[in-house]
C-alpha cells in the first residue's frame, strides 16, 4: 500500500507524513505537476491533496488523476483550509472520497486515511474474487453427451477426454456405465424416469476424471422419445468443484468477517434502505445499550441518538445523509452519543452507503469509536504543553503565541503593549533554608497573587525558577503600565504564610514597550530584562522602565499626582475670579469661579492638571473643594454687601453623581447662603452622554433655584433637542468665536444665530473672551450685552476681585446701583 502527498508547503507535508507514519509507504510532492508524475509510478491507494496550489490547483490535479488509467481508482482526500458546504461538495463532485479541512485534527487524519486504505484493501481483495469467478465461469467444464434407448453412446463434447480419460471418437458406442462408472450409471437412471419428459431435476454426482482426481459436478438429463418407445437422453455434466470451492471459500470469509466485526474496537451498526437497523456489532451493542435482537427493525434515531457537543441540540445521524445524499458522510467532531441508560460519549468516524449486486442502494453502515478519553487527553495534552506544570500558569510556548496576537493587534489600532519581567528578590535564599517544597509552595501562591491583580485579559507566564512574565496587551496609556508594577509589588510585599511559617518578599521588575522600546517580542524581553537588572542594581523591591526618559516622565507624573492630592487636602489651591460685565451699564453682573495652583512658587495653569485630576480620579475631590471655597468667598462678598451670582464649571464625573443636588444644597446651607448666588456651567459633551440622567440631574438644580449655563457653545453638539429638552438658563458664546468675528464672517454668522437661538428661547447670553472694544461695540450691537475677557479683567484673586466690586464705577461707564 503507498500514500502520496502533493502540497506546496513543506511544513503541511510534514504534518500529514506525521499523522499517517506506519499506516503504508509515503511519497509526496510540491506541486501538482510533480505529483502527477510521481503518481503514475508509484501508484498510490491514497492520494492526500491540498486545493490551493499555485499553477495547478488541487481539482485540476484530481481531474488528471481520474483521467489517467493507471492513476483512476485511488482514492482522493481533499485536504484544504477552506470552509463551507460548497467546498466540500465541489471536492467530492470531482471525484474525492473525503474531504479535511484544516487546521487538522492529527488523529481525525489518521483514522480517515486508514479506513481509506483498508477499503482499499477489501475492494482489491473482491475484484480477486470476483475475477476468480469470473475465470470459473469463463473456462467451466461442462460435459455434453447423447446415449440412446439401450444408454449407448452416440455423442459427447469431450473432444480431448479430459472427463473421463475416453476421447469423445473412443467414447461412441460405449455404454454408460463404462464411461460414468456402475454407480453412477445406477445414479442418472433413476433420475431419469423421476420427473416429466423434458423436466428432470438436476442433481450432483462425483466423478474420476482422466487424472484420477474426483470432480463434483451437476448434472441433468433430458429424454427423448420416439412414438411410446424412448428414444434415448442428453446428458449434462458441469464441474462445480469450484463452486463448492467457492462456497466453502466465502463460508471461511463469512465467518472471518463475523469474527472481525466482533472483535474490532469500532462499533459497526448496519441498517436497511429506510434507516431501520438491521445488525450490531459487540461493540455497538455496549455504546449504545441495544442488543442486536432489541434494535432490530428499530430507527437508527431511536438506537443511535446523536445530540450536538455544544448546544445539546439533537443532531442529525450520518446514515441520513449517507441515504438521501448516496454518498460517504462523516460525523461531526463534537458529536456526542445518548446511550440507551442516558451516558453520553463523544464519537467520531462515518457512515456509507451499501449496495446490492445490481448496483441499486439497499442500506447504509456506520463506523464509529469512542473519543471522549481520547478527546480529554489531547486537551490535557494541549493544555501541559502551554502551561507551567507547578503553578499552572502559561509557559513561555503559550507567552509567544499571545504575544505575538498582542504585537498584531496593537499595531493595528495603534496601541501600546507592555511586557514585565518579575524577579523575586534573594529567592534562592528561601530555597536553600526552607527547602524547595517550601519554595515551589511560594512560587504557586506568588502566582495567585499576581493573578489577582491583573485583568482578565492580562498573561501571567512563569519563566522558570523565580521568574514570571507579565503581558499587558491593548494599553492606551503608558503609565498604566506603571500603575500595574506598583500593584504588583504591592501584592507581593503583603505577608506569606506557609505552614505557619512567614515569609516576606519582594520583587524588581523591568517593563519594556511596544512601540518605544522594541517592535518585536524577543526585543521587548531583553529590554525587560535590562530593566529588571537595573532595578536590581538600585536596591531591588522597585520597577524600572527600560526608558530612562519615560521612567523619569512617569515618576515626575505620579509625585505631581501626589502633590495635586496633597493640595486638594491641605487647602494649597486658590480660587481666581473672571468678572461679567453688562456693558451697557458697565456693571458687573456675575463672576466666574477660575481654580489656580500655586506649585512652587508658580502658577500651574488649570490646561496641565484638570486633565491630571481627571485621569488619576482626583476631579470630584477637587470639584468639592471648588464648592466649598466658592461658598465660602461668596459669604463674605455678603457680608460686604457686594455679592454678585458666581459660577462654577463641573466636570463630567461629578454631574454625573446623583448626589450633586444635595451636595451643592447642603454645602450652600452651611454658609447660609441663598442658592441664587450660585450658577453652574456643563459643557454640550457633558450633557449628552446620558439624556436622561443630564435631565434628571438639570431638574433637581433648577428646582433648588440654581441657573445653569452651556460653556463654550457652539464648539459640540449643539442640537435644538435637548436645548429645548433642557432647563438652561444661559448661552456662553465660546471665545474662539469671538476672537475672529471681526475678520471671519463665518464666526460673526455663527454668533449672530447663536443670539437668536438665545432670543427665541429666552436665555441670557455672555460672550466668553472679548479682547478688544471693537469686539464689544459688535456684539452689543448683535444683541448681546453680558460679556467677559481681558478687556475687562482678568482672573483676579479674591482680595482683588473684592476690591474691585467695592468700587463705585466700575469700567468707568456707570456708578454700580446700590
Amino acid at each position: 500500500m503507498s500514500i502520496l502527498i502533493i502540497d506546496d508547503i513543506a511544513s503541511n507535508i510534514k504534518v500529514l507524513r506525521d499523522a499517517v507514519d506506519g499506516l503504508a509507504e509515503v511519497f509526496f510532492a510540491t506541486s501538482g505537476s510533480s505529483g502527477l508524475a510521481l503518481a503514475r509510478h508509484c501508484r498510490p491507494d491514497v492520494v492526500l491533496l491540498d486545493i490551493a496550489m499555485p499553477g495547478m490547483d488541487g481539482y485540476a490535479v484530481c481531474e488528471a488523476l481520474k483521467a489517467d488509467p493507471v492513476t483512476a481508482d485511488c482514492a482522493v482526500i481533499f485536504v484544504t483550509g477552506y470552509h463551507g458546504v460548497e467546498h466540500e461538495l465541489t471536492s467530492l463532485q470531482q471525484g474525492g472520497v473525503d474531504y479535511l479541512q484544516k487546521p487538522l485534527d492529527l488523529a481525525v487524519v489518521r483514522a480517515r486515511v486508514f479506513n481509506h486504505l483498508k477499503l482499499r484493501m477489501q475492494t482489491r481483495a473482491l475484484a480477486q474474487a470476483r475475477q476468480d469467478l469470473a475465470d470459473v465461469v469463463a473456462h467451466l467444464p461442462a460435459f455434453v453427451s447423447y446415449w440412446d434407448d439401450q444408454h449407448m453412446n452416440r455423442f459427447s463434447n469431450d473432444v480431448a477426454g479430459r472427463w473421463f480419460g475416453v476421447p469423445a471418437a473412443s467414447m461412441a458406442g460405449m455404454a454408460l456405465p463404462e464411461v460414468v462408472g456402475s454407480a453412477n450409471a445406477l445414479l442418472i437412471r433413476r433420475r431419469l424416469y423421476m420427473g416429466p419428459l423434458d423436466a428432470a431435476p438436476a442433481f450432483e454426482m462425483s466423478i474420476l476424471n482422466a487424472d484420477g482426481g474426483v470432480l463434483h459436478t451437476q448434472a441433468s438429463v433430458v429424454r427423448r422419445e420416439r412414438g411410446k418407445q424412448d428414444s434415448g437422453f442428453l446428458l449434462l455434466i458441469t464441474d462445480v468443484s469450484a463452486r463448492k470451492h467457492a462456497e466453502l471459500a466465502l463460508y471461511d470469509e463469512k465467518e472471518r468477517m463475523r469474527i472481525m466485526l466482533d472483535s474490532i474496537g469500532d462499533a459497526v451498526i448496519a441498517t436497511d434502505r429506510y434507516g431501520c437497523v438491521s445488525f450490531l456489532n459487540p461493540i455497538a451493542e455496549d455504546m449504545t445499550g441495544w442488543s442486536s435482537e432489541e434494535a432490530a427493525g428499530q430507527s437508527i434515531e431511536r438506537v443511535m441518538p446523536l445530540i450536538d457537543g455544544d448546544s445539546g441540540a439533537p443532531a442529525l445521524n450520518p446514515v441520513r445523509l449517507a441515504l438521501s445524499e448516496d454518498r460517504i458522510v462523516g460525523m461531526a467532531l463534537d458529536c456526542v452519543l445518548v446511550r440507551r441508560d442516558g451516558r453520553r460519549l463523544m464519537v467520531e468516524d462515518s457512515a456509507a452507503p451499501v449496495r446490492d449486486r445490481h448496483g441499486a442502494q439497499s442500506g447504509a453502515i456506520i463506523v464509529f469509536h469512542d473519543v471522549s478519553e481520547a478527546r480529554a487527553m489531547a486537551y490535557k495534552m494541549t493544555h501541559l504543553a502551554q502551561h507551567d506544570a507547578l503553578t499552572n500558569l502559561p509557559n513561555r510556548t503559550l507567552l509567544r503565541d499571545r504575544t505575538t496576537q498582542a504585537l498584531e493587534q496593537a499595531s493595528r489600532q495603534d496601541q501600546h503593549v507592555a511586557m514585565l519581567l518579575i524577579d523575586l528578590d534573594n529567592f534562592k535564599v528561601i530555597n536553600s533554608t526552607a527547602g524547595h517544597a517550601v519554595g515551589d509552595t511560594l512560587l504557586q501562591q506568588v502566582a495567585v497573587r499576581l493573578q489577582q491583580a491583573l485583568r482578565a485579559g492580562d498573561t501571567i507566564c512563569r519563566q522558570g525558577g523565580d521568574e514570571f512574565v507579565v503581558l499587558l496587551g491593548a494599553i492606551d496609556d503608558v503609565e498604566y503600565a506603571g500603575l500595574v508594577a506598583r500593584k504588583l509589588l504591592a501584592a507581593l510585599a503583603e505577608v506569606f504564610m506557609v505552614d505557619s511559617r512567614r515569609f516576606d518578599l519582594s520583587a524588581s521588575i523591568g517593563v519594556s514597550l511596544f512601540p518605544d522600546d522594541s517592535c518585536d517580542q524577543d526585543g521587548l524581553y531583553r529590554h525587560a530584562d535590562s530593566a529588571m537588572y537595573r532595578a536590581k542594581q538600585e536596591g531591588k523591591n522597585r520597577f524600572c522602565f527600560f526608558s530612562a526618559e519615560l521612567e523619569e516622565k512617569l515618576l515626575v507624573r505620579h509625585a505631581l499626582i501626589g502633590e495635586l492630592r496633597k493640595a486638594i487636602e491641605d487647602g494649597g489651591l486658590e480660587m481666581h475670579y473672571q468678572p461679567k460685565v453688562d456693558v451697557r451699564v458697565g456693571r458687573v453682573v456675575g463672576l466666574e469661579a477660575l481654580i489656580r495652583w500655586r506649585h512652587d512658587g508658580v502658577l500651574v495653569s488649570p490646561a496641565s492638571f484638570i486633565p491630571l485630576a481627571e485621569e488619576c480620579g482626583l476631579i470630584v475631590p477637587l470639584g468639592q473643594f471648588v464648592l466649598r471655597q466658592v461658598c465660602a468667598d461668596l459669604a463674605r462678598l455678603v457680608g460686604a454687601q457686594v455679592a454678585v451670582p458666581v459660577s462654577i464649571n463641573l466636570a463630567g464625573q461629578q454631574f454625573d453623581d446623583p448626589a450633586l443636588a444635595a451636595d451643592i444644597a447642603m454645602t450652600l446651607a452651611s454658609y447660609d447662603l441663598p442658592s441664587h448666588l450660585l450658577e453652574v456651567e456643563i459643557t454640550e459633551g457633558t450633557l449628552i452622554e446620558d439624556v436622561a440622567h443630564s435631565l434628571e440631574n438639570l431638574r433637581a438644580l433648577s428646582v433648588l433655584g440654581i441657573r445653569t449655563s452651556i460653556d463654550d457653545f457652539g464648539t459640540g453638539y449643539s442640537s435644538l433637542s435637548y436645548l429645548k429638552k433642557f432647563p438652561i438658563d444661559v448661552l456662553k458664546i465660546d471665545q474662539s468665536f469671538v476672537r475672529d468675528m471681526l475678520t471671519d464672517s463665518s464666526d460673526a454668522a455663527i454668533i449672530s444665530a447663536i443670539i437668536s437661538l438665545a432670543s427665541s428661547l429666552r436665555m441670557d447670553l455672555v460672550a466668553e473672551g472679548v479682547e478688544q472694544q471693537a469686539q464689544a461695540d459688535r456684539l452689543l450691537a448683535m444683541g448681546c450685552a453680558i460679556m467677559q475677557g481681558y478687556l475687562y479683567s482678568r482672573p483676579l484673586p479674591f482680595e482683588e476681585m473684592l476690591t474691585l466690586l467695592r468700587r463705585e464705577t466700575v469700567f468707568g461707564l456707570a456708578p454700580v446701583p446700590a
